[in-house]
């Protein structure tokens, strides 16, 4: 009887050790973003293309959540998240450290998901794969909603 309440003990703590270092992971992930969404990294800069004379500018805006109406110009790469050192800081418990980024391509602008522990959301459908947007979509991370208006 005492081998058996032993071996439990043993076995509950393995258990509580390997449940303890899957969110030591997780809070890793979400602070610092996972590697696989870092590895594709097109580093081209946008073309502003011209509408009546005037140059039109890519840019981010927030249209729901904390920071509404905030915005950021879209320009080569922009990082959204809850760090200070993203370009588009956002005050969201739901969304992660460093949660999507937005870059540009010879055709139009993507988003990427960085490995966030809620996703994120374009135009209503999860992605999980470097997602095109272009003028209007909404984009949802977190509880926090951006509008990619590009030309």
């Amino acid at each position: 009887m005492s081998l058996l309440i032993g071996v439990s003990k043993l076995a509950f703590l393995a258990i509580l050790w390997v449940f303890i270092v899957m969110i030591a992971r997780v809070i890793k992930r979400d602070v610092y973003g996972s590697p696989e969404a870092e590895s594709a990294r097109p580093g081209t800069k946008p073309n502003p293309k011209r509408r009546g004379g005037r140059a039109r500018k890519a840019q981010l805006v927030v249209v729901e959540g904390p920071g509404r109406g905030d915005s950021v110009p879209l320009s080569g790469e922009v990082v959204v998240g809850r760090s200070p050192e993203c370009a588009l800081d956002i005050e969201d418990d739901f969304a992660s450290g460093r949660h999507a980024r937005f870059y540009q391509d010879a055709e139009s602008w993507i988003v990427a998901d960085l490995g966030s522990t809620n996703g994120t959301i374009v135009n209503g459908q999860r992605i999980t794969r470097p997602t095109r947007v272009g003028d209007g979509d909404i984009v949802r991370l977190g509880h926090t909603s951006v509008r990619v208006e590009a030309p």
